[in-house]
């Protein structure tokens, strides 16, 4: 196990923010201007907390390690997790191979069981609708968020990464893909798995052709605030030319149902969820690479009262805070990448290691939707097999000013 006190750490990155004065000033405008719709997002302002240092731990630990049962590219999404009422932990792990979600028990975040197994393998618990046919997961399914339903508070819903592999009648081996965001239910405690629908769409549709790499709608991560299920993620138009991180809203009532979600564009929350215009949050990770910025995971920070989001940029994993999902302050990386993102490259000798997917997990928090000072940050590190990773993690602990 890492040891969690400061003392352990021999990295010490430095994460200078807006001081809380301006933090705080910042979130009563927003408040009364409307920004962000409703203004349901904003944390108290009189509580909120700005970071003094974002220290991540120089030790190392391989949680899924090679030849594990599990397989390779385990995450190939952020990690979703909920404790149970005797402590322990299930998760929710995109990867493995499978093109799908994996079902995991722990009694530590280190050590795993199948929730679903057969013969003895671990199979996942959500998988692809099926290739060679239009569905929007038809190719790949991957859990971006796991959450208590608000109709029965039993049932459990997930927000997913979903993608489509066939253009012009040919099924790509994943490059190019087509995404869009995806919700299923579970009765049985995340066991099995119905379809919901899709629920979040990219404003350009699906083309016959397209160039290599990703489009649509991609990488989710959900938090609940003032009424509301905020959905991050990263939009890609290539029609329209727009891309960045957007963010998307459902009453929590609605459990999040398709047709129910509005996406963020001119000011407030106020076109379609699917196929609707979306204004791209003003982050820039690297200036010298600005479109250098996925994989966005958030949660709710209780020591900070403040939003707290992990994404990858071209100088590594970055860290960043908000009062109210909208505005942002500057990111800083916390965790240096091997190589600069933007040069990585898998048909290279050999392929460019990476270190992408994270997750902010604090285990004494009930699940990744928040966080506190201390905890783990989970992450896939490149083997430098193609495009293989697997999982790690390092403790982290954050000062407040």
């Amino acid at each position: 196990m890492l040891n969690h006190s400061l003392l352990s750490f021999r990295s010490s990155l430095r994460f200078s923010v807006y001081s809380r004065k301006r933090n705080i000033i910042f979130a009563v405008i927003l408040s009364l201007c409307g920004c962000g719709g409703s203004g349901n997002t904003a944390a108290p302002v009189s509580t909120v907390k700005s970071i003094s240092s974002f220290i991540v731990s120089s030790d190392e630990q391989n949680v899924i390690p090679p030849g594990s049962p599990f397989g390779a590219d385990n995450p190939d999404e952020h990690l979703s997790f909920r404790r149970q009422a005797d402590g322990s932990f299930r998760l929710w792990v995109a990867g493995g191979g499978s093109a799908g979600t994996y079902g995991l028990a722990s009694p530590d975040l280190l050590s795993f069981t199948s929730l679903v197994a057969s013969r003895g393998v671990p199979t996942g618990v959500l998988l692809p609708s099926g290739p060679r046919t239009t569905a929007f997961d038809a190719d790949y399914v991957g859990a971006g968020s796991v959450f208590a339903s608000a109709a029965n508070g039993i049932d459990l819903l997930m927000i997913y990464h979903a993608e489509n592999h066939l253009f012009n009648g040919v099924l790509s081996s994943g490059n190019p893909f087509y995404a869009a965001i995806g919700l299923a239910r579970s009765s049985d405690g995340g066991v099995t798995w119905t379809r919901e629908g899709e629920i979040i769409g990219a404003q350009d549709p699906q083309l016959p052709t397209q160039a290599s790499g990703g489009a649509g709608a991609l990488t989710p991560s959900a938090v609940e605030s003032g009424g509301y299920i905020y959905v991050v993620f990263r939009e890609i138009d290539p029609q329209s030319r727009v891309t960045g991180f957007a963010i998307a809203r459902a009453p929590i009532a609605s459990d999040g149902m398709p047709g129910s979600w509005q996406k963020y564009s001119g000011g407030t929350f106020s076109t379609a969820g699917l196929g609707g215009t979306f204004t791209p949050l003003n982050i820039v990770l690297d200036p010298t690479v600005p479109g250098d910025m996925r994989q966005p995971q958030v949660s709710f920070n209780t020591y900070l009262n403040q939003f707290l989001m992990v994404s990858i940029g071209n100088g590594g994993i970055y860290a960043q805070t908000s009062p109210d999902l909208i505005s942002w302050t500057p990111g800083v990386v916390i965790l240096k990448a091997p190589v600069p993102d933007s040069t990585v490259s898998f048909s290279t000798k050999p392929p460019s290691p990476f270190n992408w997917y994270p997750t902010i997990v604090s285990t004494d928090q009930p699940s990744d939707r928040t966080s506190d000072q201390t905890g783990y940050l989970y992450y896939a590190k490149g083997t430098g097999v193609g495009s293989q990773h697997l999982m790690y993690r390092r403790a982290f602990n954050i000062v407040a000013q």
